[in-house]
């Protein structure tokens, strides 16, 4: 009997618990016949994540989603228009993330996957749910974000923000919805709640170069020549971002020299050859390629991006020409470490 006993106080103990869980409430958003829950984690957003942006290149994108729960009233039926709007829009009509030096990525929100349709405070994200008497509803709608091109000045670094979405239920009876997310009693029609949104940008330089440097046609001859090539390389690298280039002639009998000497082959390959020193001004300084990293390379020519494209011009010295006519060139390699 005693081990009875206790089976049975144990078995009640186990239905209280369960009959006193607590349920789902609503009425929490929206004072017409169609509600809409608040409770636990069901309107939360995921953070909006557009990962690693590159303000040099195309737009980033990303998307997520809004949960909702709503319950129609009994015995009738009700159509609710359902709105979401976000946090504060700049002058320009976006929204943005604060990242390094007080630097702001602008991005814009979409209701569309086609990025075609903003969401602003006078067209908001929505969705109209019609209930038959007291059922309850749960979907989710997608929300869509782009971020602003051309924001070539962004600082490298990580960018992020937590702001609100506001929830509106404005709902009547029928089948007919709402013409619009005005609720009759914006006082219970209303909820806030939080999302985050984050993107990181990293450091980035593009090169690119304007035609070759072209010593042209001359004599032959042991008189040294010179020559120069205006705004030969282009560097664009993100806002703030210290690079450093370096020149590396191709190799001459398998020799790499690191102090911008080579070799330019006439059409017998290595039989005639033309030696030429790389320089980055007019007074002959060295411009070579003695390191792989930023702070190694010691005879290159250093920078700072400021997102835009930085030219930098060219040199070269030529001790000798006294060899055969041909028609002589080398191929140089630039090296941007940043």
């Amino acid at each position: 009997m005693l081990r009875l006993q206790w089976y049975y106080i144990l078995l009640m103990v186990l239905v209280i618990f369960f009959l006193a869980k607590p349920a789902t409430t609503f009425a929490d958003i929206g004072s017409g016949p169609v509600s809409c829950t608040q409770s636990g984690s069901v309107n939360n957003i995921n953070s909006l994540n557009f990962g690693v942006v590159d303000p040099l290149s195309s737009s980033a994108t990303t998307s997520t989603t809004l949960n909702y729960e709503c319950k129609g009233s009994e015995g009738r039926d009700s159509t609710a228009r359902i709105c979401y709007t976000f946090g504060p829009l700049n002058s320009n009509r976006h929204y943005e993330l604060l990242g390094p030096s007080n630097s702001l990525l602008a991005f814009s929100l979409f209701s569309d996957p086609n990025f075609t349709k903003p969401i602003t405070d006078d067209e908001p994200l929505q969705l109209i749910l019609t209930r038959s008497n007291n059922t309850t509803i749960t979907g989710s709608i997608t929300v869509y974000a782009q971020v602003v091109a051309g924001q070539t000045k962004l600082i490298a670094g990580n960018y992020a923000l937590q702001n609100q979405v506001v929830m509106t239920v404005n709902s009547i009876e029928g089948r007919r919805a709402p013409a619009n997310c005005i609720a009759v009693d914006n006082s219970t029609s209303t909820y806030e709640f939080p999302y985050d949104s984050k993107a990181s940008v990293n450091a980035y330089c593009a090169v690119t170069t304007t035609g070759a440097l072209n010593l042209g046609r001359v004599a032959a001859t042991t008189t040294p020549i010179s020559g120069t090539a205006s705004n030969l390389i282009n560097v664009n690298c993100t806002n703030e971002t210290s690079y450093n280039i370096g020149l590396a002639p191709a190799a001459y009998k398998g020799v790499v020299n690191n102090n911008g000497v080579g070799a330019m082959r006439g059409t017998r390959g290595d039989i005639d050859v033309v030696h030429y020193q790389l320089q980055s001004n007019e007074s002959g300084t060295v411009w070579g390629n003695n390191g792989n990293t930023y702070a190694t390379l010691t005879n290159g020519v250093a920078g700072q991006g400021n997102g835009t494209s930085q030219t930098h011009t060219v040199y070269v010295t030529v001790p000798n020409t006294d060899v055969k006519p041909d028609v002589y060139s080398d191929i140089v390699t630039i090296n941007v470490n940043y």
